[in-house]
């Protein structure tokens, strides 16, 4: 497997905070914030005012109600941009029918490099489902994700630089995209790399066979000079995938676990593993996930 290269220096030079206004996305602003005052970067905080709340039982409701939603939507915009001290801030009230899709919109046409959002959780057909609209954007955004689930604790109120990042792989080709991103994170932010690959029982050789290569592979993604500066650590683990990632991460006191998400087939994913949805609804640091 070829190795990948780093970037120089890789800086989220224009984030986008996608909000609601729930506690979660309170938490979330705190790390796009964060990030923004490490990366001096220009920050869009955006919220959607979904029109299909506007229709109840078939029938319309009155535009003064309309006009309400619009109004509370313009007052906590800029209470929240009067929150984010610091940081060149700009706001953005879209209407749309299909909240995911104005998001990915949105983000597209401000030329945004990372979407930052809260994410909940509920039961589902495992153990946890995501929102409908964190699912979407995870699939369709046109830039990498960081999702802050409901069990992440609100960072302090400085710039934030992630030093220790777990690169969770399955080998496809998402995750070797993501991989260029989490090494170039640790580049730039002098951090510790922790590499985790997940070996299925169902695999069609021996585990130990299996293990053995993986842990090849793993090795074989850090170009030689990485050694020197960041230190990586590579494992192979048994478990349950999301299981497996999590135990690690709390191992090794991740501030950032990093992994690539599948367009077409994230539920597909999910109803086989559970991985993705089950990771994000139960990490307690944030998730970079790229397509």
């Amino acid at each position: 497997m070829q190795s990948i290269a780093p970037q120089t220096q890789l800086k989220f030079e224009r984030i986008m905070l996608a909000t609601d206004f729930s506690p979660v996305a309170g938490i979330a602003q705190a790390y796009a914030v964060g990030l923004a005052l490490h990366d001096c970067s220009a920050l869009e905080i955006a919220t959607v005012v979904d029109l299909s709340l506007t229709i109840l039982s078939g029938d319309v409701i009155p535009q003064f109600a309309l006009d309400e939603l619009r109004r509370c939507s313009e007052e906590d915009l800029q209470q929240a941009a009067e929150n984010a001290s610091g940081v060149k801030v700009t706001k953005k009230v879209i209407e749309g029918f299909q909240p995911a899709a104005s998001i990915v919109d949105e983000a597209a046409h401000s030329h945004a490099d990372l979407i930052v959002l809260g994410t909940t959780s509920k039961q589902g057909l495992k153990k946890f489902a995501l929102g409908s609209t964190a699912e979407h954007v995870i699939r369709t955004a046109p830039c990498p994700i960081l999702t802050i689930g409901p069990r992440v604790p609100r960072p302090s109120s400085q710039p934030i630089s992630f030093k220790r990042i777990v690169y969770a792989t399955d080998f496809s080709p998402q995750a070797t995209k993501a991989a260029a991103i989490a090494l170039s994170l640790a580049h730039t932010n002098g951090a510790q790399l922790h590499l985790c690959n997940v070996v299925s029982d169902s695999d069609g050789e021996s585990n130990y066979g299996y293990e053995v290569k993986s842990l090849s592979s793993l090795q074989a993604l850090m170009p030689e000079s990485s050694y020197d500066w960041c230190h990586p650590e590579c494992i192979v683990d048994h478990r349950r995938s999301s299981d497996a990632i999590l135990s690690f991460a709390e191992r090794v006191n991740a501030d950032l676990i990093v992994l690539g998400a599948r367009k077409t087939s994230f539920w597909i994913e999910y109803v086989r593993t559970g991985l993705t949805p089950a990771l994000l609804a139960s990490a307690t640091c944030p998730v970079l996930t790229v397509c």
